[in-house]
């Protein structure tokens, strides 16, 4: 077959229609082997993770520790402000060093509206002003 011969089965109506049929499929088959490829990865990942867990056989006996362990308990709300402020100021005292010092401290609300989001409002409006 010559180039004109194939060339004239892609020619017309029928022949765009022809030509949009593959394309759509070559794209769509790549969309599969993506989807196939990402569905193989996490295959992969499972059984490399059940790798690293599987050589630990056996249930470990739980061993007491010789020390008790501190938990983290939320601090009370009647807690004496005198006794925060002080463990503030040695952690910034910590980080900082001798020249900082905390006066006061407060709780620090957070904004109701951002100029983020509002940037972000106006950007997605624009043209919806006519």
């Amino acid at each position: 077959m010559t180039e004109s011969a194939i060339s004239a089965h892609f020619t017309g109506v029928g022949g765009g229609l022809v030509m949009s049929m593959i394309a759509f499929s070559i794209v769509f088959i790549v969309i599969m082997g993506l989807m196939f490829t990402m569905m193989a990865m996490k295959h992969v990942c499972k059984a490399i993770d059940g790798c690293k867990k599987a050589p630990a056989s056996g249930p470990a006996a739980p061993s007491a520790p010789s020390t008790p362990v501190a938990k983290a308990v939320a601090a009370p709300a009647s807690e004496d402000d005198g006794e925060l402020m002080a463990v503030i100021s040695a952690a910034i005292a910590a980080m900082c060093g001798s020249a900082a010092r905390v006066v006061s401290f407060a709780p620090v609300k957070a904004p109701a509206g951002s100029s983020w989001k509002f940037i972000g409002r106006v950007q997605n409006a624009e043209g919806f002003q006519d």
